[in-house]
């Protein structure tokens, strides 16, 4: 009966999380981001040069991270860390993107 339990308890905390069917997404920095850091970085007494390289360092960052950060619900993160099973079966599943197409050519 616990396992029951377990299992609806999981599915209503999923239907009502905020990220729901939304479980992973890419970090998305948007220009906006970018320009209230160069706000920020007005305030500052860095010599012109280090601003510079900071700026040039941020956009660098935004762009690194749009290609391999993603962003996840907490529900999914929880599952994650408490089944390496799922883990690993996501991994292979990743692994073997596209073999299943190529082996029915």
């Amino acid at each position: 009966m616990g396992d029951i339990l377990d299992e609806v308890t999981a599915l209503v905390r999923c239907r009502e999380c905020s990220w729901y069917k939304n479980c992973v997404t890419p970090v998305q920095v948007s220009t906006e981001d970018i320009a209230q850091f160069r706000i920020a970085m007005q305030g500052t007494n860095l010599p012109e040069q280090a601003r510079s390289e900071l700026d040039q360092i941020m956009e660098s960052l935004a762009s690194m991270s749009q290609e391999m950060i993603l962003q996840s619900c907490p529900i999914f993160t929880q599952r994650l860390k408490e089944d390496p099973e799922l883990a690993q079966r996501i991994k292979e599943m990743m692994q073997n993107w596209g073999k299943e197409r190529e082996l029915d050519r």
